[in-house]
C-alpha cells in the first residue's frame, strides 16, 4: 500500500520512517521541505536527527523535480560527427539494421507475452554488451563495460548467461570474467522498485563503468500487489478512488521520468522488458465482444507508451519465433527470425550467438 501513497523520492527513506510519513499524511517531497527538523520530528514521532535526514533528502529531490537537468544545446553537425554510442544486442541482423546496436542515452523496450524470450534476449544483451572482438582481431575478449541487471520476476539464470558468454568468447576464463562484470539486484516489491530507480543515478555515479541498465520487467510489481494493483493496461484502477489512482499514476510518472533522465544524463542504455495487454476500441474495454476492434499494446498504459525511444515486440508461436522492430527512429519496421539469428540462444542450432552481422534484406511488415 505504501507504493500507492508515497512519493517515489521518499521511498528511499528507511522503512520505519516511510511508514511514519504515510501515517502522518506526508506523501510528497514538497510536503516536508518547508518544515524544521523539530516540527517534522513531532509530526512523525521520530528523532530530530531522523527528521533532518528526511528533510535533506526531500530538499535535494525537490530541487531536481522543479528545475530538472540543465538544458544544453548542440548543433546538428555535432550530433552527426559525435553520434551516441551503439551497444550490440548480439542479434546480427538487428544490430546491423540499427547501425551497430541499441543506442545509449535512451530507453529501449522489448515487450511480448510470457515465454516469448524477453529475458533470454535481455541476458544475451548483458553478455554481448560486455564482449568484444575488436581489441585483438580474432581473439574474443571483454570490454571494460559493466551491466546492471535489475530482476523483478526472479527469472535471471546465471548458468544461462555463462552458456551465452562461453558461446561468444569461447573461453571459460573469459566467460567468468564477463559474469563478474554483471551487477545483479533482485527486487521484490513496488516499494523496492521505486526506491531502486530513485537511487540509480547515484549508483551509476559510483560505478561509472555501467553502460547498460536492464530492468526485467518494469510492469511485474506495478501491475500486481493485491488491492493496490493497476488494471491490466495500467490505465484503470478497479474498485479504488480517484485519489489512490492519482497517487499511483504520479509514482509511475516519476519512475518513468527518472529512467529517461538516467539514460540521457549518464549516457547509458536503459533496456526495459514489459508485458503486453489487449486494448479494445469498443466501450466494453478489453472484455468487449467479438465486434470490437482490439490490438496488442505494451502494459502500463498511455503514461508509459511514449517513454521508450525504441520498441521491439517478440513473438513465440509453434513454428516461429520472431522479433518485430515496431518503433525506431533509425530503422524501418522489420521482422527478424530469431531461430535463424540466435540458434544457440533458443536451442535451434549450433551457430554462435554473436557473429559477424550481415546486411539485412529489405523486408518490412
Amino acid at each position: 500500500m505504501l507504493a500507492t501513497c508515497l512519493d517515489a523520492h521518499l521511498v528511499a527513506c528507511p522503512p520505519r520512517l516511510r511508514r511514519a510519513l504515510v501515517e502522518a499524511g506526508f506523501n510528497n517531497v514538497h510536503d516536508v521541505c518547508h518544515l524544521s527538523a523539530m516540527d517534522l520530528a513531532k509530526e512523525i514521532g521520530a528523532s530530530p536527527e531522523d527528521a533532518q535526514q528526511v528533510i535533506d533528502l526531500a530538499k535535494s529531490k525537490a530541487v531536481g523535480a522543479c528545475m530538472g537537468a540543465p538544458i544544453t544545446f548542440r548543433t546538428a553537425l555535432d550530433l552527426f560527427e559525435k553520434p551516441c554510442e551503439r551497444i550490440p544486442l548480439g542479434i546480427p541482423r538487428l544490430d546491423a539494421s540499427l547501425g551497430g546496436g541499441i543506442r545509449a542515452g535512451q530507453v529501449t523496450e522489448i515487450c511480448g507475452p510470457p515465454g516469448a524470450g524477453k529475458t533470454q534476449i535481455s541476458m544475451l544483451l548483458s553478455a554481448a554488451a560486455i564482449a568484444s572482438r575488436r581489441n585483438q582481431p580474432g581473439v574474443p575478449t571483454c570490454t571494460d563495460r559493466e551491466v546492471l541487471y535489475v530482476d523483478t520476476e526472479g527469472s535471471f539464470v546465471p548458468e544461462r548467461v555463462e552458456e551465452i558468454a562461453l558461446g561468444i568468447l569461447g573461453s571459460e576464463a573469459a566467460a567468468r570474467q564477463l559474469l563478474s562484470q554483471i551487477q545483479y539486484v533482485r527486487v521484490h516489491s513496488q516499494v523496492e522498485q521505486l526506491a531502486l530507480v530513485a537511487d540509480l543515478a547515484s549508483h551509476l555515479d559510483r560505478h561509472r563503468s555501467i553502460k547498460v541498465v536492464i530492468l526485467d520487467s518494469i510492469a511485474f510489481h506495478m501491475r500486481s500487489g493485491g488491492s493496490s494493483s493497476l488494471g491490466s493496461d495500467g490505465s484503470s484502477f478497479a474498485n479504488h478512488g480517484s485519489s489512490d489512482f492519482s497517487k499511483r499514476q504520479h509514482a509511475m510518472a516519476t519512475m518513468f521520468h527518472l529512467l529517461t533522465e538516467l539514460a540521457a544524463s549518464r549516457g547509458c542504455c536503459v533496456w526495459v522488458t514489459n508485458h503486453i495487454t489487449v486494448r479494445s476500441s469498443g466501450s466494453g474495454g478489453a472484455e468487449a465482444g467479438a465486434g470490437a476492434m482490439a490490438k496488442v499494446v505494451p502494459a502500463l498504459g498511455d503514461l508509459w507508451a511514449h517513454v521508450p525511444a525504441e520498441r521491439f515486440f517478440v513473438y513465440n508461436t509453434n513454428d516461429f519465433r520472431g522479433l518485430l522492430v515496431h518503433k525506431s527512429p533509425s530503422c524501418p519496421q522489420i521482422l527478424i527470425d530469431l531461430s535463424q539469428e540466435c540458434g544457440v540462444l533458443f536451442g535451434t542450432g549450433s551457430q554462435r550467438v554473436v557473429q559477424e552481422a550481415q546486411q539485412p534484406p529489405a523486408e518490412e511488415t
